[in-house]
């Protein structure tokens, strides 16, 4: 027996079913919404230590450039003209023995920048010529061996000339009496190429003149 559905109860019951036996399409995701997607923090994190590392080899090579352009001016220096001590005793105002005591070069342990001992009593001796003397000017010059880069023997005869400095001012010289240089191993008084040879070119030099006022 069929019952018939009439009336706008039917109606109602055939666009239900309709309703449900259609497909809706998905939405369509739009570049736009896709590309806003904003970073997770381990993909900030490393972009961020990526930038770091550029930023921290530029500086770097920035460094060793400058360094590298120093290095080369002073052997250029070195190459045209080398600075001796004075041997003009009368034109100082000192003895011979005094003029030896001042001119005296220092040593230094292999790859370092220390005083030792020894340094600091040929230092004493220099000390009492320069407060005896008040007029007489003093250049300190650092000095390395063969081995290492050029640009880190140019920074370590800095450090060892002012070694020297430091421990004169400390002691009352004025800092304007007493300048620093570095010749890094351009210098060797020994071109031998042993620990003989080595120890004597690790060293300081002293080169003195009158102050012009």
């Amino acid at each position: 027996m069929r019952r018939s559905i009439g009336g706008t109860t039917g109606v109602a019951v055939i666009a239900l079913l309709a309703a449900c036996s259609s497909n809706p399409k998905p939405a369509a995701t739009t570049p736009q919404a896709a590309s806003a997607a904003p970073m997770n923090a381990d993909s900030m994190a490393r972009a961020w230590a990526r930038a770091d590392s550029i930023a921290r080899a530029d500086s770097i090579a920035r460094a060793r450039a400058l360094a590298q352009t120093h290095a080369e001016s002073v052997k250029s220096e070195v190459m045209r003209e080398t600075v001796e001590p004075s041997k003009d005793v009368t034109n100082l105002g000192l003895s011979a023995s005094d003029e030896a005591m001042m001119t005296e070069q220092i040593h230094f342990d292999y790859n370092k920048s220390d005083l030792t001992s020894e340094d600091v009593t040929q230092l004493q001796q220099k000390l009492g010529v320069l407060q005896g003397h008040p007029y007489l000017v003093v250049q300190v010059a650092g000095n390395c061996d063969e081995r290492g880069s050029d640009e880190y023997n140019m920074a370590l005869g800095e450090r060892r000339a002012a070694a020297a400095k430091r421990w004169l001012e400390a002691h009352g010289i004025g800092s304007d009496r007493v300048t620093v240089t570095s010749y890094g191993k351009e210098r060797p008084i020994d071109p031998g190429h042993d620990e003989a040879a080595w120890a004597k070119n690790r060293r300081d030099e002293f080169v003195l003149s009158r102050r012009v006022d």
